[in-house]
């Protein structure tokens, strides 16, 4: 004798979903910063080519704090934390050494007369 199991019209047979894993950060990753931001703004100060080094290690620092490593991020932040201070610091003085030789050569072909110009 077999013996099959019916289903009333208005139920049906329960349906599989596969459980969901999330991977919920720690609340310690939350503490780590990125310093985006000011690596992108260190791209104008350090003249294009000095703020990429910053920028790229802000990069991989939120690429580690999406995937839970947070040795390397808290590293590679670190490491985005000094460039940036070393990048801001040298910029800032080379933009303020660029303004005072261009104010000085302004006044200096203004008083003296550039050589190849004939007035």
């Amino acid at each position: 004798m077999s013996y099959t199991a019916t289903y009333p019209q208005t139920v049906s047979p329960p349906v599989y979903s596969p459980p969901v894993n999330l991977l919920m950060p720690t609340p310690e990753i939350y503490t780590i910063r990125d310093w985006l931001p000011w690596s992108i703004i260190n791209l104008f100060i350090g003249w294009g080519l000095g703020g990429i080094l910053p920028l790229i290690f802000s990069i991989v620092c939120r690429s580690n704090k999406r995937s839970n490593d947070i040795s390397t991020a808290r590293t590679m932040s670190t490491l985005a934390l000094v460039f940036n201070i070393i990048i801001t610091l040298c910029g800032i003085a080379s933009w303020i050494g660029f303004i005072v030789w261009l104010v000085i050569f302004l006044k200096v072909i203004n008083n003296n007369g550039y050589p190849y110009i004939k007035n």
